[in-house]
């Protein structure tokens, strides 16, 4: 079985943490229990993408991360 963590920082691949809340903030709820589930794992996913954010800088072997959060416009320098 491969360990889904990554350099003990990532969740599969760099790609994971944004695909997770864009589809999360996709997913239609009908009723209280549901919506607060999904604001879990919205919390869950943002705090993921943050992490990830913080930490790119510090890991990166090459730039590819750095410039997928670039395009994403979710590098801040």
């Amino acid at each position: 079985m491969n360990n889904p963590i990554k350099d003990n920082r990532l969740v599969s691949d760099k790609t994971f943490a944004i695909r997770f809340k864009n589809f999360i903030e996709d997913v239609q709820v009908n009723d209280a229990c549901s919506e607060e589930e999904k604001e879990y794992l919205l919390n869950v996913a943002n705090q993921l993408l943050k992490y990830q954010i913080q930490t790119a800088i510090q890991t990166a072997i090459d730039e590819s991360e750095i410039n997928y959060l670039k395009r994403l416009n979710l590098w801040q320098q």
